[in-house]
């Protein structure tokens, strides 16, 4: 990536970072998702909602993704649990 690009994507964020003190900005490599909370979360849900499913058309997938993430708000301190929340 040229040094110009690398500057201007970093401008915004250092931009936050000096008005926002208390904030704090961990870099995390790109291929890392067991180090993104989302992902904890997604695993579960995808086993529940999709997992060997074959779906006709995109409003099947739809209603069992809002039927799994509806399982998930339910039980608000398991996914806090998942997402390592105390």
């Amino acid at each position: 990536m040229p040094r110009g690009k690398l500057h201007l994507r970093a401008c915004p964020v250092n931009w936050a970072l000096g008005r926002c003190p208390h904030l704090s900005l961990y870099r995390l490599p790109p291929d890392s998702p067991q180090l993104q909370p989302i992902e904890r979360l997604w695993r579960p849900l995808r086993q529940r909602a999709t997992h060997n499913l074959i779906f006709d058309d995109m409003s099947q997938l739809q209603q069992a993704l809002r039927s799994g993430i509806g399982y998930d708000r339910a039980r608000p301190q398991a996914v806090l649990n998942l997402l390592g929340e105390p």
